[in-house]
Formats: structure tokens, sequence, C-alpha cells
């Protein structure tokens, strides 16, 4: 397990709990817009898993949850190992992933391995090789995504579904992609997305590239409009 990171407290990565977030390293992705750039490639571990299990256990009754981000974290081959070993404390976990590797997923959600998954609608259909930096890609990562969906949906595991808003990525057409990707799951297993976070861009120095923007607040609140059919909540994160 390649521990990129750690941020020993937060009060904002896992709702309603008190938690810490662990950092993997290494993306198959690259969004033009991604705040964690640094984590892209394959960096230096920052710590060991014994490090890590060692801190986690000093925090027991100060903490309530773990979130394991990244990077992605199911890029890792022994990301269902390290969740085990997580289960063996008394914190809830949380999973945040891209949705790409459905196989991954489905042993997490099948084994009970986190209490909570957030997984990224990086776009529509359409546009959404061009705005995970996978430009001229096949149809293979839409495939994939598409898979984890039907496992969430499936699932009796809470989750919820977000989407980093880029003035340049997203428009009224790409929201109205995403409901549209969403209402067969919809149909299918009769419920809608527990809860959906627009998460307005946010430029900082880790950024590939310059220029990018948020949209304003009032075509945000258009945008949750357009997803209110798709989910219970739509909410705007960060404003």
């Amino acid at each position: 397990m390649l521990i990129a990171g750690l941020q020993k407290m937060s009060l904002v990565d896992f709702p309603g709990k008190v938690a810490c977030t662990v950092f993997t390293g290494g993306c198959n992705l690259r969004c033009p817009f991604c705040h964690n750039s640094e984590l892209l490639a394959s960096p230096p571990a920052a710590m060991s898993g014994d490090e890590l299990f060692a801190f986690l256990e000093k925090r027991t009754g100060l903490l309530d949850g773990v979130c394991v981000t990244g990077g992605e974290p199911c890029l890792q081959k022994d990301l269902p190992d390290f969740l085990r070993r997580l289960r063996q404390l008394p914190f809830a976990v949380k999973l945040d992933t891209n949705g790409l590797f459905p196989d991954v997923l489905g042993t997490v959600l099948s084994e009970g391995l986190a209490d909570y998954v957030a997984m990224d609608v990086k776009n529509s259909p359409e546009r959404f090789a061009e705005t995970a930096g996978l430009s001229g890609c096949a149809s293979g990562p839409m495939e994939r995504f598409r898979e984890s969906l039907s496992l969430l949906f499936s699932s009796s595991v809470p989750f919820e579904l977000r989407t980093t808003v880029v003035k340049q990525f997203h428009d009224r057409a790409a929201f109205e992609g995403i409901r549209s990707l969403l209402l067969p799951y919809i149909g299918r297993y009769g419920r809608k997305a527990p809860a959906y976070y627009l998460q307005p861009f946010r430029d900082r120095e880790t950024v590939p590239y310059a220029g990018l923007t948020a949209p304003s607040e009032s075509e945000l609140r258009a945008y949750a409009e357009i997803l209110a059919p798709a989910a219970d909540h739509v909410t705007i994160r960060g404003i």
C-alpha cells in the first residue's frame, strides 16, 4: 500500500465524522483540474502501513473514521487487505474512487470493507474522456464506470456521487447528460442516488493546467436543479 500522505484530522472529508485522511499514490487519470497532481505518478511513501496503524491505534476515541483517497486507491493491489486491517479498528471507513475499477469496488462492497463510498462523476458520457484527461480513449473507461454505478445502486452501502465543476468542461448539456446517465439505474434499482455533490473548482498551485475557472453560483444552482431527479439530495459543496 503506497501511503503518500496523511491528514491527521478532517471535518469535511467524511460526512458526519471526525476523520483522518489517508492519501494513496498513483492515479490512472490525468484530469486537467486535479488538486492532487503531485500524487498522480508514484511519489515516495510518506509512511509505512505499520506506522499508519500505530498512529490510528493512538487515535482511538479521538477519531470517528478514516477516509482513504488518492490518487486512486483502487490502483493499490493490496487495498482490500488494507481495508480488512482497518476493519479491525473501531473506525468507520470511507473510500473515494473514480469508479474505473469495478472489480476492486465489488470486493469492497461485497465484503463490507467500507461504510461509505464517494465516487466521482467526471462528466457526461460524451465528455467523460476529455474531462478525465483520456482524450482519444475508447469506450472502455465509460463501460467500467457504468459497472461501478450498478454496484453502488445495488449495494446497501451508503454512497455519494460528486462532480468537480469546471466552467471550461461543464455546462447545462453536460449535466443533462449526467442525469440521463443516472436515470436508468434509478429505474432498474428503484432508488435515486442518496446524495450528489457539486464542488466548484478552486485553483491552486498543484492544478496541472492554468486558466481554469469555476462557474458562477447561479450556474451551479441551475445544474443542481437539472440533477434533482437523479438524487435524494443535490448539494453545492464549498460555497
